[in-house]
């Protein structure tokens, strides 16, 4: 690794001592609330609901043409 000055490893331990503030959670607890909150949300999605997307005034209506 190359040499670190001074104010690098100040910012480096500073960085760290900022993650260490940050509280985690366990995947195993976060994982099944964010597929709950995706499957909650499909219905809403225009991606995924092409009536949705009908009724989106700034889609476009035709298709790209070349010149």
């Amino acid at each position: 690794m190359d040499e670190l000055d001074e104010t690098q490893l100040k910012n480096e331990v500073d960085s760290l001592k900022l993650q260490l503030q940050i509280t985690r959670e366990k995947s195993s607890v976060t994982i099944p609330e964010l597929v709950k909150w995706i499957e909650e949300k499909m219905a809403e999605d225009p991606f995924l609901n092409a009536e949705i997307m009908r009724d989106n005034p700034w889609v476009e209506s035709g298709k790209c043409v070349l010149l």
